[in-house]
C-alpha cells in the first residue's frame, strides 16, 4: 500500500517537471531576435583606434578617437515574450574637451548616448533611407547631396540629419543642430545653431578608420 503511494507521488511529481518544462519552452519561444539593418552597420559601424579630428571657422581643433566598441542584444522583457534586437555601441572619447558620449545603433537608426535594457535610450541623430521631411523623436531628416565640399575635401553621398532641441527625446542638445553624414566615413560636418553666440560649424579636417 505504502509502495502504492509512493508511485502515486512519483508520477505526479514527474508530470508536474514535465508540464513545467513544456510552460518554459513555449515562453521561452515567444521570444525571437531582430537584426540591425546591413547597411547601417557596414555605413556607421568602426573598429577601436578610429579618430576624427574637426575645426571649426575659428581655427579651434575637436579630436574625437572610439575608445570603445561593444555588441549584443538588448535585454530580457518580462516573461521573454518580446523581442531581442542587436545593436552595437559604440563609445566615443572627446580627447579635447575630456568627456565620452557613444553613437548606439540598433534597426535602422543611430542614437546619441544610447542604451537601455530595451535600447530605448538616448536622442536620434541618424535615421537609415528615410525621405526628407520625416521625422523621428526630435529628428528631422534633411537633404541629401550628390557631393559636398568641406575644407578642400569632396565628400560623396551625404545626408543632413537636423536634431530639434524643443523636440528632443532625450535632452542631449543644447541648441538645433545639423550633422551631415558620410557612410563608412561618419560625420564630416556639425553645425550648432547656437541662439546666443551664432552659429559654430565643425567640419572634418582629418581622420583615420580602423
Amino acid at each position: 500500500m505504502l509502495a502504492s503511494i509512493e508511485m502515486r507521488y512519483l508520477l505526479i511529481v514527474m508530470i508536474l517537471l514535465a508540464a513545467t518544462s513544456c510552460k518554459k519552452e513555449e515562453v521561452e519561444s515567444q521570444s525571437s531576435r531582430t537584426y540591425m539593418d546591413v547597411e547601417l552597420k557596414n555605413s556607421f559601424s568602426y573598429t577601436q583606434g578610429s579618430y576624427w579630428v574637426y575645426q571649426d571657422q575659428s581655427m579651434n581643433v575637436d579630436s574625437v578617437i572610439l575608445s570603445n566598441s561593444k555588441t549584443g542584444f538588448t535585454g530580457t522583457c518580462p516573461d521573454n515574450a518580446c523581442t531581442h534586437y542587436e545593436y552595437i555601441e559604440l563609445t566615443f572619447e572627446n580627447v579635447s574637451k575630456g568627456y565620452e558620449f557613444n553613437h548606439y545603433l540598433m534597426l535602422d537608426f543611430v542614437r546619441y548616448n544610447g542604451g537601455g535594457s530595451f535600447g530605448s535610450e538616448g536622442q536620434p541623430i541618424y535615421l537609415l533611407n528615410s525621405n526628407q521631411g520625416s521625422a523621428f523623436n526630435g529628428l528631422l531628416v534633411g537633404e541629401k547631396f550628390d557631393s559636398l565640399t568641406v575644407l578642400n575635401e569632396v565628400y560623396y553621398n551625404v545626408e543632413k540629419m537636423t536634431v530639434v532641441a524643443d523636440m528632443q527625446f532625450q535632452d542631449e542638445f543644447d541648441f538645433d543642430i545639423d550633422f551631415y553624414f558620410v557612410p563608412t566615413i561618419g560625420i564630416v560636418r556639425t553645425v550648432i545653431h547656437d541662439t546666443t553666440n551664432g552659429s559654430i560649424t565643425w567640419d572634418l579636417k582629418n581622420y583615420s578608420i580602423q
